[in-house]
């Protein structure tokens, strides 16, 4: 059975592989869609045996064979898995030519042995890597602590440091680049919303990076030291969330007069936002400049043998136990709500397929590549829905102007997860309508005056 997923294409498009290489977490985050059942156990305990069975690398190379370039590690907590992958990596330079880059994301509650481990000695010291390592953390004790356990915040930091010094002493091939990755619930944005406390958020990151920095004496790790908090998604948020987040805004642009020593305040969505608008000429012939990897370069492969997710948001889904466990569970509002009305259901049978099977997966192919390749159709059905939401004044009243309204639909659908918008609407073309609340209540109007400002100023001939 043939299962390459580029067979359907002239040359080769899917490179980059999301794996599902750790199916139980040591946290029960706040905002987290993934309920901690009895599921999750059972799933961790099949990828630990597939890695050392050799099934997770044969379905690597039936599914990617050698064009292979990345693999990032996903599921809940990869460092639970990482020392199993030995193996794994053992002849990666043969298995895959063009492989250069691994990336998984930590809560860092685990021993930094661990990370510490993957790189010195579980990844091959005979090709140089591009290895980048994200740090979540939420940000002071009355933000991480909360969303996270008791205590988490001290331990993530502590245990950044060490992994960081104990690099600086080791002896390694690989580029390490390492970042921290805060996320922002609604009511993180609603606390955010008052200087004081947005001056505290970086002020505590300021300090911490001033640490980060010292415990990188030999300079082995390249450090970004950028935070740029992002949304939870999939999200639930009201109108007053979208004030809020206007209000996070105005306090990160004011916050820039103080010298922080590593970064400047600023808003994750404001570069993205700005790359969308600067090259906005080329939104309709370039399409892949402006959309979500997901179901185009990469893709997600699940812990039964041969399952194709879209990417990392849908691993449990092929998993009937997920939708019995997960109603007794605390869900978030949306995740809750799309549990319930059917559209997880909708998403896991669209987009959740076997890589063997051909007519399912061109389907799941026909509406990826529908959503990646034809920005009009995805514009045209949210603007739709931002006019309507205007009228019935869940977004500003400036979104009667069709022109701004237009902008607004093009610019978040060319940033929106794909799966947040079927979990949200029922369609991969139609942006949820909790983002177009989140942005459409002032925090889109002052950036988008703040980068004309910019593109003005710089005499670019975009405009």
């Amino acid at each position: 059975m043939n299962r390459n997923l580029n067979r359907f294409y002239k040359h080769p498009v899917i490179v980059a592989a999301e794996l599902f290489s750790s199916g139980w977490c040591n946290l029960n985050c706040q905002y987290c869609y993934i309920p901690k059942t009895e599921l999750l156990k059972k799933v961790h305990s099949g990828i630990i045996k597939n890695i050392e069975d050799g099934t997770t690398l044969k379905n690597i190379k039936e599914m990617f064979g050698p064009e292979l370039e990345s693999i990032s590690h996903w599921g809940t907590e990869p460092t639970l898995t990482t020392m199993y992958f030995k193996e794994f990596y053992k002849n990666i330079k043969k298995d895959f030519p063009r492989f250069n880059k691994v990336m998984l994301s930590s809560n860092f509650m685990t021993p930094p042995k661990n990370l510490f481990e993957f790189v010195t000695e579980i990844l091959p010291s005979d090709l140089k890597l591009t290895i980048d390592i994200q740090v979540s953390c939420d940000g002071p004790e009355y933000i991480t602590d909360k969303n996270r356990i008791g205590g988490s915040t001290k331990k993530i930091i502590d245990n950044m440091l060490e992994l960081t010094r104990k690099l600086n002493e080791a002896d390694f091939v690989h580029k390490i680049f390492m970042h921290m990755k805060p996320t922002f619930s609604g009511e993180d944005i609603a606390t955010c919303a008052e200087y004081d406390k947005c001056e505290e958020y970086y002020t505590f990151f300021d300090q911490v990076c001033i640490e980060w920095f010292k415990a990188n004496s030999n300079k082995k790790v390249e450090i970004f030291p950028g935070i740029d908090p992002t949304i939870v998604l999939p999200g639930n948020y009201t109108v007053q969330d979208g004030k809020n987040f206007s209000k996070l805004y105005d306090n990160q642009v004011k916050l820039k007069n103080k010298k922080f020593q590593h970064f400047e305040p600023e808003s994750a969505y404001y570069s993205r936002l700005k790359s969308k608008l600067y090259y906005y000429k080329e939104y309709f012939t370039k399409q892949r400049m402006f959309t979500c990897s997901s179901g185009d370069t990469c893709m997600g492969v699940g812990d039964i043998s041969g399952t194709l997710h879209p990417c990392h948001a849908t691993f449990y889904l092929d998993h009937d136990e997920y939708f019995k466990e997960a109603k007794d569970y605390n869900l978030g509002a949306q995740a809750r709500k799309s549990l319930e009305n059917g559209l997880t259901k909708q998403l896991r049978d669209t987009l959740v397929v076997d890589s063997g099977d051909d007519l399912n997966l061109l389907r799941s192919f026909y509406v990826t590549r529908g959503y990646n390749d034809f920005t009009k159709l995805k514009i045209s059905n949210s603007l739709s829905s931002v006019l309507e939401l205007q009228k019935v004044g869940q977004v500003s009243s400036v979104y009667k102007n069709i022109e701004l309204a237009k902008l607004l639909s093009c610019v978040i659908q060319t940033s929106e997860c794909p799966m947040d918008s079927i979990l949200g609407s029922g369609s991969i073309f139609i942006t949820s309508n909790s983002i177009f609340r989140l942005f459409g209540n002032g925090y889109f109007e002052k950036v988008f005056h703040r980068i004309i400002k910019e593109i003005k100023k710089s005499g670019s001939s975009q405009l």
